[in-house]
């Protein structure tokens, strides 16, 4: 089976400020740098990077539109507007923005035939007849009963729970990548799994088993990566190439102002 980690980094630049003359409408924007990629590990092993998308944005809030001219040396910026006046809406968009261009890369590699790990939960993946599988590294609240949740962390390595139903089009399930640390909290080193539930029980199920299998191989390492050993390695691999990718945050800022 051939597989495929899809991330994502963006990268906020400069705040801006905008006033309509005619209307006296007045809003923040914000100037930023999104990418998104994946790695493709074929049957052997090896590992390569795939596809990439990178796009330099403006986000508007309060409804305004302000184009930023074009800055010699390849600096431009795709503009977007929200009716949202919020002081945090622009930043909440270019988290948006970069998630969306995730869920197509992800279908598209699905599409080709490949199992797609997507970075995340599965919130922008729009088609449900996908091998998709989504990878959520941390748990702000309990979807288990007390008497099941707190048996999670007794899992062992490459160990997963029952699937459970998640909402009304998807299929979960917990799964131990690593042992914990010395230092680690009995959480470390579990992560959840999603699963469109259009393939049926049984196909989820054997890719939930599979994964299970899988993924302890590529799980992250603490002296790399401090969010080890949730944070897979080629994820953080992934990640350094997209920044890399983004170009200098210094000169990117400048350009903006």
């Amino acid at each position: 089976t051939r597989i495929a980690f899809v991330d994502g980094v963006r990268r906020a630049e400069a705040w801006l400020f905008a006033e309509d003359s005619e209307t006296g409408v007045s809003g923040r924007g914000i100037a930023g740098t999104h990418g998104c990629g994946a790695v493709i590990i074929a049957s052997g092993g090896r590992a390569t990077f795939g596809e990439t998308i990178v796009r330099r944005v403006v986000v508007w809030g309060s409804g305004l539109s302000e184009t930023l001219p074009s800055i010699p040396g390849g600096w431009s910026w795709e503009v977007s507007s929200i009716a949202d006046a919020s002081p945090e809406a622009p930043l909440v968009e270019l988290q948006k923005r970069m998630r969306q261009d995730e869920g197509r890369l992800a279908e598209e590699l699905a599409s080709g035939g490949l199992l797609v790990v997507v970075d995340g939960p599965l919130n922008f993946v729009r088609s449900r007849d996908l091998p998709v599988a989504g990878y959520v590294k941390t748990h702000h609240r309990a979807l288990l009963r007390p008497e099941f949740h707190r048996r999670i962390p007794s899992l062992e390595p490459a160990h997963r729970t029952s699937l459970f139903r998640l909402g009304e089009d998807r299929y979960s399930c917990y799964l131990r990548i690593a042992k914990t640390g010395p230092d680690g909290n009995p959480w470390s080193g579990i992560v959840r799994l999603e699963f469109p539930q259009s393939a049926g029980l049984a196909e989820v199920t054997r890719v939930a088993t599979w994964l299970a299998a899988e993924l302890p191989r590529y799980a992250g390492v603490a002296h790399r990566d401090p969010r080890a050993p949730q944070n897979l390695q080629p994820i953080g691999a992934l990640e350094i190439h997209l920044r890399h990718l983004l170009g200098h945050a210094g000169l990117s800022t400048r350009a903006v102002r």
